[in-house]
């Protein structure tokens, strides 16, 4: 299901049937009269805990769950189905079944042979995912009024602003490069077989 498809259900259900959430943004527009929060690093959630502002802690807390919630359910499933069929292999071979004849228990042979075995395949699922959200997360930004890089991009293709649209080019294609840098060098860590000499 597409992000801005799955975020509008959301809201629906959510925000407009339960009411247990706000429906967009990143406050709530009283919140600077009631409590105003101090900015340190430009993360709500993050100042608010700095600076011990607990009402603007759970205001910026109920504001990021929908977004997060509708960035975060493509990938775990997918990262669960990955998961689930790299350890089904694993478990089939021939070395699992012989730490089981030796008597180790399915927690130890679970996590440390079929894990550390299968970890690899779900690890680059891990990474891809990764940075598509980096570059992905245009709609979910625009359907919760969410202001953050994939709206500044939008705002530049529609004014043409072309050192931006080159700007967040290669931001996102940097930001392919360093996670897949990044999940080869932990693989490596990880699978032993992968080191190079």
């Amino acid at each position: 299901m597409p992000a801005f498809w799955l975020g509008l259900l959301i809201q629906m259900l959510f925000v407009h049937a339960l009411g247990w959430f706000p429906v967009a943004g990143r406050v709530d527009g009283g919140l600077r009269f009631v409590c105003p929060l101090d900015q340190v690093t430009g993360f709500f959630l993050l100042d608010a805990l700095l600076t011990g502002n607990f009402t603007a802690l759970r205001d910026a807390f109920m504001h990021i769950v929908l977004p997060a919630l509708t960035l975060a359910a493509y990938p775990i499933g997918l990262i669960t189905r990955m998961t689930r069929a790299a350890m089904l292999e694993v478990l089939s071979q021939d070395y699992i079944r012989t730490a089981r004849a030796y008597g180790l228990s399915e927690a130890r042979i679970h996590a440390r042979l079929a894990l550390r075995n299968a970890i690899g395949p779900t690890l680059t699922v891990i990474g891809l995912t990764l940075a598509f959200l980096l570059t992905g997360a245009f709609y979910v930004e625009v359907i919760y009024n969410w202001p953050g890089l994939g709206s500044f991009t939008v705002r530049s293709f529609l004014n043409l602003d072309y050192p931006a649209i080159l700007g967040m080019t290669l931001y996102g294609a940097a930001g392919y490069v360093l996670v897949n840098l990044v999940v080869d060098l932990v693989q490596a860590v990880i699978d032993p077989r992968i080191r190079v000499g």
